[in-house]
C-alpha cells in the first residue's frame, strides 16, 4: 500500500513537472504572439477559468485569423483539460498546420518571384521604349512641316502652268509669224535670183549682187554691215526650228493644263497622291501609336509598378510590426 501511494506521489510529482514545462513552453511563445493572437487567448483562458469548455462554446476565430496567427509564430493553447489547439481535433490542426505550410511557400514563391526585378526591367524598358517613340514622334512633326511646305510649292508651281502656257502660246505665235516673214523673204530671194534654195544660202548671194550695183564708196562702207546682215538672216531659220524642236514642243507637253497630262501626270500626281499622301497617313499613325502607347500602355504600367512600391512597403512594415 506504501508503495502504492509512493508510486501515485511519483506520478503527481511528474504531472507537476509536465506542468511546469508546458507552462514555461507557453510562457516563453507568449512574447512572440501577436496582438490579434493573445486577445484569443486571453478570451479563452478568461472562458477556461469560468468553467467554459471549449467544446461546448468554442471562440469564433476565423480560419484566416487561424493563419494569420499561425504565420506569425502564434500558437494558441487554452488550459481546459489539456493541451488543445484552438480546441480542435488533431488531424484538423494536422490539416491546417499544412495548409499553413502551404501558404508560407506560396508567400515565399511570391517573394522569389518579386526579387527577380521584374518591376525595374519593366520601368527600363518602357523608358526605352518611350525614347525611340519620343525620337520618332518629334521626326514625324519635322516631317508633317516639310510635306506641307512641299505640298504648297507644289500646287504653286501647278497653279503657274496656266501662266506658262499663255508664255509657250505667244512665243509659238511669234515663231510662226517670223516663219511666215522668212518663207517669204526666201520666195522673193529666189525670184529675184533664179533660184530654189533655202534663204540661210541664198541671202549672201542676194546681198552680194546689192553691193555689186551700188557706187564703189558707198558700197565699201556698208559691206560690212550688209554681211552681218545676211549671217543673222542666214541663222534665223536654224533659230526657229530649234525653238519650236527643243523649248515649244516640250514645254507645250510638260506645262499642260490638264490633269491628267505633262508634269501632272510626270511630277505633280505622282508626289501629291504617292509621296506626300502617304507620308501625312504615317504621321498619323505615329501619332496615334505614341498616343496609344502612353494612355494604353507606358502610364499604366507605371502606375501598376508604384502601386506594387506602395503594397511591398507595406509588406514590409507589417512584416516589421509581427516581429515586433
Amino acid at each position: 500500500m506504501n508503495g502504492a501511494h509512493s508510486g501515485a506521489n511519483e506520478e503527481s510529482q511528474m504531472e507537476k513537472l509536465r506542468r511546469s514545462a508546458r507552462i514555461a513552453r507557453i510562457m516563453e511563445r507568449l512574447g512572440r504572439l501577436d496582438d490579434g493572437t493573445l486577445e484569443v487567448l486571453d478570451r479563452m483562458t478568461a472562458d477556461a477559468l469560468v468553467g467554459v469548455t471549449a467544446q461546448a462554446n468554442p471562440p469564433a476565430v476565423s480560419r484566416r485569423q487561424f493563419l494569420g496567427a499561425a504565420a506569425a509564430g502564434g500558437v494558441i493553447v487554452a488550459l481546459t483539460g489539456g493541451l488543445t489547439l484552438w480546441q480542435l481535433s488533431a488531424a484538423h490542426a494536422a490539416a491546417l498546420e499544412r495548409e499553413a505550410d502551404r501558404l508560407r511557400r506560396i508567400i515565399a514563391l511570391y517573394e522569389e518571384m518579386d526579387a527577380l526585378g521584374l518591376d525595374d526591367l519593366i520601368l527600363r524598358g518602357v523608358g526605352a521604349v518611350a525614347s525611340v517613340i519620343e525620337t520618332v514622334r518629334d521626326l514625324a512633326t519635322r516631317l508633317q512641316e516639310a510635306i506641307q511646305s512641299a505640298r504648297e510649292a507644289l500646287l504653286d508651281f501647278q497653279s503657274r502652268f496656266p501662266t506658262l502656257q499663255s508664255g509657250i502660246r505667244w512665243l509659238r505665235d511669234i515663231l510662226t509669224t517670223l516663219s511666215q516673214r522668212l518663207t517669204a523673204l526666201e520666195n522673193e530671194i529666189n525670184g529675184a535670183l533664179g533660184l530654189t534654195s533655202p534663204v540661210a544660202e541664198t541671202v549672201g548671194g542676194f546681198l552680194s549682187r546689192i553691193l555689186d550695183r551700188l557706187p564703189g564708196t558707198f558700197g565699201r562702207q556698208i559691206r560690212g554691215g550688209l554681211e552681218r546682215m545676211g549671217e543673222v538672216v542666214g541663222m534665223l531659220p536654224l533659230l526657229v526650228q530649234g525653238l519650236y524642236t527643243r523649248i515649244l514642243e516640250p514645254m507645250g507637253d510638260w506645262f499642260n493644263s490638264r490633269a491628267d497630262a505633262g508634269l501632272n501626270t510626270w511630277l505633280v500626281n505622282p508626289l501629291l497622291h504617292n509621296v506626300l499622301d502617304p507620308a501625312e497617313i504615317l504621321i498619323g499613325k505615329v501619332a496615334e501609336l505614341a498616343s496609344a502607347w502612353e494612355e494604353q500602355l507606358a502610364a499604366p504600367a507605371r502606375q501598376a509598378v508604384a502601386r506594387r512600391e506602395e503594397i511591398r512597403a507595406e509588406i514590409v512594415r507589417l512584416k516589421e510590426k509581427g516581429a515586433g
